[in-house]
């Protein structure tokens, strides 16, 4: 049976959390693991900044949407928005040495953790509604094991 959970929020930086706090609940309630919940988590909200900074101009009254979808083998997140569209989706690289710390950007990094984690990302801009689509498949469970 799928599911479809859509939260609608004002695009500010201030409701960012709240998006942070219901998809980490709802991952808890399906197969990932802890770690893999606060990935998606992160990925989630990393693409909420994005549109709050960058796809209006002047985001007061504007809204975003996340929209979860589940089913039996994976879990998809859609981040809409009624803003500037990106300019496609293309790989993203980080240009830094990780040996350097002091060489670590302070932001765009957020496209990059997000292919990093998510199995799959899309991005669709039509008739004035862009769409950031991240999928990621359930893990697998292991069979309980029985003491002999």
């Amino acid at each position: 049976m799928a599911v479809e959970i859509k939260l609608v929020v004002e695009a500010d930086l201030k409701q960012v959390f709240l998006v942070g706090l219901a998809v980490n609940g709802i991952c808890s309630h399906y197969p990932f693991t802890k770690l893999e919940g606060y990935l998606i988590e992160t990925c989630v909200v990393e693409a909420v900044i994005n549109v709050v900074k960058h796809a209006y101009e002047d985001p007061k009254g504007k809204e975003l949407a996340v929209i979860c979808r589940a089913n039996k083998e994976s879990m998809m997140f859609e981040v809409w928005d009624w803003g500037k569209g990106m300019d496609g989706l293309k790989p993203a690289a980080l240009d830094f040495d990780p040996e350097d710390v002091t060489s670590l950007p302070e932001s765009g990094m957020g496209l990059f953790i997000i292919q990093q984690v998510m199995d799959e990302v899309h991005y669709l801009s039509r008739d004035s509604k862009n769409v950031l689509t991240m999928t990621k498949k359930f893990t697998p469970q292991e069979p309980p094991h029985h003491a002999a």
